[in-house]
């Protein structure tokens, strides 16, 4: 049986949505394409690689780069069906990160409080040799843009990261955290900017060359509301319908079997 699509307008008056996300295409849903391989993180709109090669994984088909199944492991999206994944430490040379970014839908306000969150799931592929934890994951605003010739800086600061090791397979890990901007951050870049020397590991094994700590990463809320960026909203989904994006702003799309 084909799935059916039905898009909902979304009365504002009704419901509370008024908290703004300045993270465009948050979780990734939005593609310019479906990806079918590695490094294509600019295939998620607006996404682009900010250092190295990071990954694009999204349910729209069966590949590589798949979700739930995918080369790196398995993994539910927390919300939807796409996410998307860097490698935050590599045993096999020095300080190699994987880096992505996108511009927000406008400039941070000098002196205005945010707030962030945002959502890791470590990898594990024993075939792929992703063996190992890290911490430093983080997010770092910018006033310019990064890219694969132009890499971003791994020179020990990120605005918002985690100290602790993120070890957890199964779930997704909440990183969040605040800032007052100095700057009219107009970009962000998520990854480890953090060098090996500050970067902590775990189940290093010495006697094996190419190790790496890889994450999934979904759901990046930036918003002046504190509320509404540590509330951890997950989409509805289930075997028979989906209900996305979530929160809303405009529309919801309701994915399934036989809907009317």
């Amino acid at each position: 049986m084909k799935k059916s699509l039905l898009i909902i307008l979304l009365s504002l008056t009704s419901i509370q949505l008024n908290a703004q996300n300045l993270v465009p295409n948050w979780s990734f849903e939005d593609t310019i394409a479906c990806p079918w391989y590695y490094t294509q993180i600019n295939l998620a709109t607006g996404w682009s690689t900010y250092k190295e090669t990071p990954d694009y994984f999204n349910g729209c088909n069966d590949s590589l780069v798949s979700v739930p199944s995918n080369v790196e492991g398995f993994q539910y999206a927390h919300g939807g069906i796409a996410y998307s994944g860097v490698i935050t430490y590599a045993s096999f040379t020095i300080n190699y990160r994987e880096i992505m970014g996108t511009q927000l839908s406008q400039p941070l306000n000098i002196g205005q409080k945010y707030f962030v969150s945002f959502f890791v799931s470590r990898a594990y592929d024993s075939t792929n040799m992703l063996l190992l934890s890290s911490n430093k994951i983080g997010l770092r605003f910018s006033t310019i843009p990064f890219s694969y010739n132009t890499p971003a800086p791994v020179n020990n600061f990120a605005h918002v990261y985690i100290d602790s090791i993120v070890s957890d397979t199964l779930n997704w890990t909440k990183i969040s955290g605040s800032l007052i901007a100095d700057s009219t951050y107009s970009y962000i870049a998520i990854g480890n900017f953090y060098d090996d020397s500050n970067t902590s590991i775990s189940n290093l094994d010495t006697s094996i060359f190419n190790e790496f700590a890889y994450y999934y990463i979904d759901d990046i809320k930036i918003s002046t509301d504190s509320v509404f960026v540590n509330t951890a909203i997950r989409d509805y989904s289930s075997d028979l319908i989906k209900i996305f994006p979530n929160p809303a702003k405009d529309w919801i799309v309701l994915e399934g079997k036989g809907i009317k």
